[in-house]
């Protein structure tokens, strides 16, 4: 009979917990959203003159970023290492241009819409699409 013990299979996610279950970035994200929903409460009771019991939309909608922040990991990475990401997928030309130094009399792509010929020259594959027999002197 062996001797097993659980470890931590990667050691760079390992996050020291403070109170609880909760890191220290996550307890400061809990702390954030009670401290935002308590000043909007305050704000639309004594500013405002709204009943707390009736401000719970604005209540929530102040909370709730600092609770995703704290608790939201999607693919497995904090939300300040998503949004940045997520951003810039959004945000940029998504094409690749890929350049043949072998054959640097090929035409370079506009941007806009494809003419007929690129369109055809894409859909050949590897040796297919660089044939020497037509290459010109540029």
């Amino acid at each position: 009979m062996s001797l097993q013990i659980p470890i931590q299979k990667d050691i760079g996610e390992y996050e020291e917990k403070i109170v609880g279950k909760l890191s220290f970035r996550t307890l400061v994200c809990v702390a954030g959203g009670f401290g935002s929903a308590i000043l909007v409460a305050a704000l639309c009771h004594f500013w405002i003159g709204i009943e707390v019991a009736d401000a719970a939309f604005p209540v929530m909608c102040a909370s709730i970023p600092f609770w995703l922040a704290g608790f939201w990991r999607p693919f497995g990475m904090r939300a300040e290492k998503f949004a940045p990401l997520l951003a810039n997928h959004h945000l940029k030309d998504q094409r690749l241009l890929y350049a043949c130094p072998a054959a640097p009399f090929l035409e370079k792509p506009e941007a806009g819409k494809p003419t007929r010929r690129a369109r055809r020259a894409a859909k050949r594959k590897g040796a297919e699409g660089h044939e020497p027999s037509r290459q010109e002197d540029i």
